[in-house]
């Protein structure tokens, strides 16, 4: 009959809402943990540079500054408090351009070359076809690797060292 018909419709529309509420629930949550569980990444990478970095800078400017080369300590304190500015503003973003991160990367990379007197090469290779100001990337992905490099590669090296980066497009994605 017509009524048992519009029963049966009326029951598998309810029970056909009640599945799509459920699964947008379930889609918002996930959405919501893949959020947070980003925001503490960025934080871990955040603090990586922190700690060793700003004792090691400070130590350097004091360095500098007992030699009485002052012309040094003045630069290597205004590049180290323009990268320290950066590294501030930029983690308060889930995301920066990679123009953004590779200016502090090359502030970074120039702290320690001054630190460790011009003792590497640091060399920077960007496909030509990258728009470095769409690309969108957590803030400090980059820096630890390089860090490492310097830290674990360059400086146990005799003689003078290279560190070459490299950026790339493949298979729609960047690589570094």
């Amino acid at each position: 009959t017509w009524w048992f018909r519009l029963i049966l419709l009326t029951v598998l529309l309810g029970v056909l809402l009640l599945l799509s509420i459920s699964r947008i629930k379930s889609i918002k949550k996930k959405d919501q943990l893949t959020v947070e569980l980003i925001k503490i990444r960025q934080q871990a990478l955040s603090s990586q540079m922190n700690p060793h970095f700003i004792f090691n800078s400070l130590n350097s400017i004091q360095s500098f500054i007992l030699e009485n080369a002052k012309i040094k300590a003045s630069e290597y304190l205004y590049d180290f408090a323009t990268l320290m500015r950066k590294v501030l503003t930029n983690s308060q973003n889930h995301t920066i351009s990679l123009s953004e991160e590779l200016e502090a990367i090359n502030l970074y990379v120039n702290l320690e070359k001054l630190r460790f007197s011009n003792r590497f090469d640091y060399h920077l290779e960007i496909d030509k076809t990258l728009d470095l100001h769409s690309i969108m990337i957590p803030p400090l992905i980059i820096q630890p690797f390089i860090e490492n490099a310097i830290w674990h590669g360059l400086m146990h090296k005799e003689g003078k060292g290279n560190l070459n980066v490299r950026i790339y497009p493949q298979n729609n994605e960047v690589v570094f």
